[in-house]
């Protein structure tokens, strides 16, 4: 099984059309299935593989060649699948060709490897294509299992595919390139490279630099990012779509023992929680600086056993520091079964936990978008590399969307990022229950050291 993921126009359904051209005519006898998130994209592919015909004069390899059909005079044939469970259910072939997986029903998805398999001197192969569209979508899933199963798996984006930029887009000495909206990514890697041409001067493909600059034009920055340059899928309904891994993940976020150590704990069938330090900023005014150095997530762990296992990342990481600890309020209610879980916290070892402030889940969410992207463009949020759970939760936090509309509530309270996102507003709004109040440039420091 391959997986090839790549850009919008860039030629995937041809690659594909192309691979079932040559092993139809290499392998008398061999069958070979198209299927798509719709059968018109599954038409794409076998388009694709009469043009490749057409432009070959490869027309004499066939017997026949119908609408959805073509047989070769080999034996070999290769038929287009309607994308419906019913379709996939067929006799089975050894070689299948899955297009635009990202938005195909992943059951029948499922079903359809099941009409996959050796048949005779045919080993079976499965060839899946698509453009990486969401977040926490199939794409990432089967990216995630071919690097665990070490299958081939291919990535490229437009720049591998695009033309060679013209001298009258770009200038004879590239003179026209810092007007245009593609050089920051098309330059990206000169300053590595000096004396280095742009990608676009480096390329040779079929796609347009003209079509990408419209492209560039007509859609969001998100969208453009992830059809085209293949940097991550967009972020529709996502929460937070100004969090950026290159930007709000870095090392320098590591614990620093100057500054006092926070603890925020979200408890739930999964518990969060992070650890993190607020450090004033060193500009003409203040404003504080989120350096988040560890996370947590466990699922259907005792309270106790959870605050034994918090203690222990303390110790590892910031010399046992817990000098401030929240919790969800909701963990002081008694219940009819046992002790609270705010007890069983404090039998664990976090002897001064207590609840965050009471409030709006929307106003915590606020305050963590402040730190993200304040409106003067100045990061006030920084991640350390190690907090992997957290991140996928900055980056997969959605808004739930009714008739339409994206709403102003969270997807899925349940999910297991709604545990550390909560534990991360949570942390923030005991820090600031007023919100976020910028400090004039003369208030005086005080180390955590000196503090008393």
């Amino acid at each position: 099984m391959a997986l090839l993921v790549g850009p919008r126009g860039g030629g995937k359904s041809f690659l594909s059309a192309l691979d079932t051209h040559l092993i139809s005519r290499r392998e008398p006898g061999h069958g070979t299935r198209i299927l798509g998130a719709s059968k018109g994209q599954a038409e794409q592919i076998y388009r694709a593989l009469r043009r490749i015909t057409n432009n070959t004069a490869s027309e004499g390899d066939f017997a026949e060649i119908l609408s959805e059909r073509a047989v070769y005079r080999n034996g070999s044939d290769v038929e287009v699948l309607a994308a419906s469970s019913r379709s996939v259910r067929g006799p089975h072939v050894p070689s299948l060709k899955l297009d635009e997986v990202e938005e195909m029903d992943p059951e029948v998805r499922e079903a359809a490897l099941g009409m996959c398999m050796n048949m005779g001197r045919h080993k079976a192969s499965v060839l899946m294509t698509s453009t990486w569209h969401r977040l926490g979508g199939p794409i990432e899933d089967l990216m995630g299992r071919s690097r665990e199963l070490g299958s081939p798996l291919f990535t490229y984006c437009i720049f591998d595919v695009l033309e060679r930029c013209p001298d009258e887009i770009s200038g004879p000495n590239l003179e026209n390139c810092p007007t245009c909206p593609l050089m920051r990514w098309c330059h990206a890697d000169r300053d590595a490279l000096p004396g280095s041409l742009p990608k676009a001067k480096l390329a040779g493909g079929h796609y347009s630099v003209a079509s990408l600059l419209q492209k560039s034009r007509a859609i969001s920055l998100r969208t453009f990012e992830a059809d085209y340059l293949c940097s991550g899928p967009k972020a529709d309904g996502i929460w937070f779509p100004g969090f950026s891994t290159q930007t709000h993940v870095s090392p320098t976020a590591e614990y620093d023992p100057a500054w006092q150590v926070h603890l925020a704990v979200d408890s739930g069938v999964f518990t969060g929680a992070v650890f993190f330090q607020i450090i004033p900023s060193r500009g003409p005014a203040d404003a504080e600086e989120i350096h988040v150095f560890a996370d947590y997530l466990r699922e259907n762990v005792p309270a106790e056993q959870v605050g034994r296992e918090l203690v222990g990342v303390s110790e590892r990481l910031c010399q046992g520091r817990l000098d401030i600890q929240r919790t969800d309020p909701c963990g002081a209610s008694r219940n009819a079964i046992g002790p609270t879980v705010l007890a069983e916290y404090q039998r664990g070892g976090l002897r001064r936990i207590t609840g965050w402030p009471v409030g709006g889940v929307i106003d915590g969410l606020a305050l963590v978008d402040s730190f993200l992207q304040p409106a003067d463009g100045t990061n006030r949020l920084f991640i350390h590399p190690r907090c992997e759970d957290l991140i996928a939760a900055l980056q997969s936090y959605r808004r739930a969307r009714r008739g339409g509309q994206w709403l102003d509530h969270p997807e899925d309270p349940q999910h297991p990022w709604e545990d550390l996102v909560d534990a991360l507003r949570g942390g923030l709004r005991s820090a600031f229950p007023e919100g976020r109040q910028v400090r004039p440039a003369h208030t005086r420091r005080v180390l955590a050291r000196q503090a008393f």
